[in-house]
């Protein structure tokens, strides 16, 4: 099971990634947040989002930090008072070399994943890019519900965060 900690951190990415680009789109064309987001369907941001490129870029960041590569690492048994090296240290000292070829460290939220949870986050990489796949039997409107989804969450993880920063895009006044 993916850690929760990274499915947050995902999920903040991505909504971070696609509010600002739309964002963007409406302070360039001065367009309704609307039209805005009606434009970033045609963007190659939105291509990029519908054929699953954060996922792969996150997956790729995982499969570079294998724990395997840092086997004969000198750092391995070097003395340190920082938490994140002690704790990779453990790692590399109490798992043998199957394990370790078998084990990836996601740098941002400090966790350590198996190649089986990489294959849940290939799976949630699948199931997004059917979810932003439009076409005959898609309806834009079930798209546009998921890209203001993204939108929303955005829009309270910076309220938490920055309470009096502005929202260029206004998505949760606009629902209220």
């Amino acid at each position: 099971m993916i850690p929760q900690k990274v499915i947050n951190h995902l999920e903040e990415y991505i909504s971070q990634e696609i509010y600002v680009q739309i964002a963007i789109i409406k302070g360039k064309e001065k367009i309704s947040t609307q039209s805005a987001i009606n434009k970033y369907f045609s963007s190659n941001h939105f291509s990029d989002l519908a054929k699953g490129r954060p996922y792969d870029h996150f997956i790729e960041g995982l499969m570079d930090k294998c724990l395997g590569k840092l086997k004969n690492s000198p750092m391995r048994n070097k003395e340190t008072d920082d938490p994140t090296i002690i704790e990779l240290q453990n790692k590399l000292n109490q798992l043998n070399d199957d394990q370790l070829n078998n084990t990836y460290w996601e740098i941002e939220t400090g966790e350590f994943f198996t190649g089986e949870q990489i294959k849940e986050l290939k799976e949630s990489r699948n199931n997004l890019i059917s979810d932003l796949t439009i076409n005959e039997n898609s309806k834009k409107d079930k798209v546009l519900k998921i890209i203001i989804g993204f939108c929303e969450t955005y829009e309270k993880l910076c309220q938490k965060k920055y309470p009096e920063a502005p929202l260029p895009l206004e998505i949760l006044k606009s629902i209220n």
